[in-house]
């Protein structure tokens, strides 16, 4: 009997699968919320919505009115907020031609204080003003002007009550 050899030859190499794939997805997730995680950590730590200024606009003729003025004709720019605490507190900021400052403040405050030159607190402030009891009522009023070019004037105008 002759023996035959027979060659066993090898099955052919086929690409299998292998489990990198469901390692990959099972890894995947939890990195994933991880990410998630941090980034609304983030988020959460730039963002502060409990913090209420209390700082709204308003109308400047309420402003005005508060603090017993008149509006001033030929105002630029403006801006009037309301800073409500415990007590109100009204800010308006404008530019006024610097001919114009001192005859406005007359109108409005007849019986004085005037704008004063000298120890007038603020960067760039040269004139100011302080008044308490504004018509009547408990309310005070600040004034600094201070210089925005040749012809015009900066004027801050607080009106507060004590």
């Amino acid at each position: 009997m002759t023996q035959t050899q027979t060659e066993t030859m090898p099955e052919q190499v086929r690409p299998g699968r292998t489990r990198w794939g469901v390692f990959t997805a099972i890894l995947a997730v939890p990195t994933l919320v991880v990410a998630a995680l941090i980034a609304l950590l983030v988020a959460w730590l730039f963002t502060d919505d409990s913090v209420d200024t209390g700082v709204r606009k308003v109308p400047c003729a309420e402003a005005f009115d508060y603090g017993g003025a008149k509006p001033p004709a030929g105002a630029r720019d403006l801006s009037c907020v309301l800073e409500a605490a415990q007590d109100p507190r009204y800010e308006a900021r404008f530019l006024l031609r610097r001919a114009e400052v001192s005859a406005w403040v007359a109108a409005s405050y007849p019986d004085g204080p005037g704008l004063r030159n000298v120890q007038c607190d603020g960067t760039g402030v040269y004139a100011c003003m302080n008044r308490d009891q504004v018509g009547g009522q408990s309310a005070s009023v600040q004034l600094e002007v201070a210089e925005d070019g040749p012809k015009w004037s900066v004027v801050r105008f607080v009106a507060f009550t004590q």
